[in-house]
């Protein structure tokens, strides 16, 4: 019988060490992570600081997506000018040369704002968006070049209407092999109620 008390004593000693370190160990990292506090950013910085040089989107279908995100910062955020130029600028990086040589910059800003303003005095917003999964992304070949089109899906909410709509987004890849936006279209759009 003392044996066995001795055992007792002995895993309950490791047991309340094992215990105390853990809350030692817990107690430590909490302190420790105070200053190194997970910061939320905007959607708007997410976009800004995203490097287009290094890390420009690989397929069709990320291209679409990461400009829908620009949308976003547009249409959901309260953005000043000059941020949503900036913003503007990295959906240019998206867009095909022969987009951009149509697209004046001082005359796409303009319009841009017009409709971003449309938009608050409709008070309307994107509240949601998808794109076609990647297998259903069409590839085609033309003139020498990759084209591939997939099609976007918004549904856009004015004062408690729900407008769906649908775009199809052409893209051509470039001669450093990056699919760039070369036009949209709307296919559809449906309204529903809240």
């Amino acid at each position: 019988m003392n044996k066995k008390l001795i055992k007792n004593i002995i895993v309950g000693v490791i047991l309340l060490g094992l215990i105390v370190g853990y809350y030692l160990y817990l107690s430590n990292k909490s302190n420790t992570d105070v200053g190194d506090e997970m910061i939320e950013t905007t959607l708007t910085q997410d976009v800004l600081a995203k490097d287009l040089e290094k890390s420009y989107p690989a397929t069709p279908k990320e291209v679409v997506k990461y400009y829908n995100e620009i949308q976003e910062c547009y249409y959901n955020e309260d953005n000043d000018e000059k941020t949503i130029k900036e913003v503007m600028q990295k959906s240019r990086e998206l867009f095909d040369e022969d987009l951009l040589a149509k697209n004046d910059e001082d005359t796409q800003f303009e319009e841009l704002m017009k409709e971003i303003e449309s938009f608050k005095e409709k008070e309307m917003d994107i509240f949601g968006w998808s794109t076609d999964s990647a297998s259903n992304v069409e590839y085609n070949t033309f003139d020498g070049r990759e084209w591939a089109s997939l099609r976007s899906y918004y549904t856009i909410r004015t004062q408690g209407i729900h407008t769906k709509t649908t775009q199809v987004f052409l893209l051509r890849k470039d001669e450093e092999g990056k699919w760039k936006i070369y036009g949209w279209d709307l296919e559809q759009a449906t309204e529903s109620g809240e």
